[in-house]
């Protein structure tokens, strides 16, 4: 890939996984939903607040440092394995894998930076050059070490790197606000300097002006919960449900056209115990969709979650979701209560239950 392209592909939110870029607005974790907010720190005139540069110097007074042209080998394969095991969460399951997709070659201009302490790899990153950008991709270090916050200071090395050749920006990749898991990232700038992609305008800015009310789940949640208070009104039962399926189109199966929003109101689910009448918002499209479903149940083995739905209390829908009919769509959720109420004449709830369980 050319230097310019990545770096068109980093100014517009998007990042490196294996040998593709892509770019999200929502992730699962913990069984819950979140939206990822894409950073990057400017270089120009960029200077280490004192606390940073502390850190370094204390890494660098005890272990040696050292940059070049990436290379997976053995040594690294096996400090990966060491921080996988005491990751806590999901990995790879190899560096190969992870950096690569398994393959030999690697289409990115990718360097490393690796940290020895007498003589024994304890820690290394890598990173991806652009034209005028470079791109955080991964660290690992050794548990053993953890109280240097060697992930942090490769992050910081990086950097450093980013300022002794010239480059203009540094992407670490995404924060997710409510998740602290990836607060890290904030800390190499102030909110002054960081800056964040905003979404619906497509510009970055200081992370001063960052609201959680730009979030993508931050809207969905309010639009959702305004259609189902306006359905309780006409006495139409619905529930909230997370959708972890929603990308199940990157599976292959382009004759189909699979449901696309990770969270849904499920109408009528006093009578249909999976989901067939469903309302989820278009962000992108600023309107609602009423849709007539159906789960395509053979595809439910690509998650290991069970795909039990049998009790009024879940908050999770584990099939894959085919949209069939799209029965109207619109900015105004009583236009879809217009529908429902329509349908209800047929369908006929036999009683009714409260729009969140």
């Amino acid at each position: 890939m050319r230097g310019e392209t990545l770096d068109g592909y980093l100014e517009r939110g998007w990042y490196r996984m294996g040998q593709a870029v892509f770019t999200c607005h929502f992730l699962f974790f913990d069984d819950n939903l979140y939206s990822p907010v894409w950073v990057r720190l400017p270089l120009r005139n960029y200077r280490f607040r004192k606390s940073l540069r502390r850190l370094q110097e204390k890494v660098l007074r005890e272990f040696t440092v050292s940059f070049r042209p990436a290379v997976i080998d053995e040594e690294k394969e096996a400090l990966f394995q060491v921080y996988r095991d005491n990751f806590n969460g999901r990995l790879s399951p190899t560096l190969k894998v992870s950096l690569q997709d398994n393959e030999d070659i690697n289409v990115f201009d990718t360097w490393e930076l690796t940290v020895h302490k007498d003589g024994k790899l304890v820690a290394y990153s890598f990173f991806d050059l652009g034209k005028q950008c470079l791109a955080s991709i991964k660290g690992v270090f050794d548990p053993e070490f953890s109280s240097y916050s060697l992930g942090l200071f490769t992050m910081l090395q990086e950097i450093q790197f980013g300022l002794d050749h010239g480059y203009e920006y540094f992407y670490p990749g995404y924060v997710v606000p409510g998740y602290s898991r990836f607060d890290y990232k904030l800390r190499i700038g102030s909110p002054e300097e960081v800056e964040f992609y905003e979404l619906k305008s497509g510009d970055w800015l200081a992370y001063t002006n960052f609201s959680e009310g730009l979030l993508p789940i931050k809207m969905l949640t309010q639009k959702l919960f305004a259609a189902a208070k306006a359905l309780q009104s006409q006495k139409i039962a619905s529930q909230m449900l997370f959708y972890p399926a929603y990308e199940a189109g990157i599976f292959g199966y382009t004759d189909e056209r699979f449901l696309e929003s990770p969270l849904f109101l499920h109408l009528f689910s006093n009578v249909f115990p999976r989901p067939r009448f469903i309302i989820y918002y278009d962000i992108w499209k600023e309107a609602y969709v009423f849709t007539h479903c159906m789960p395509l149940e053979d595809l439910g083995f690509y998650f290991e979650y069970s795909m039990q739905f049998d009790t009024q209390e879940a908050r999770h829908f584990l099939d894959f979701i085919l949209e069939k009919t799209k029965i109207v769509e619109s900015p105004d959720p009583e236009v879809l209560v217009s529908y429902a109420l329509q349908i209800a004449s047929y369908v006929k709830p036999s009683d009714f239950r409260g729009f969140m369980k």
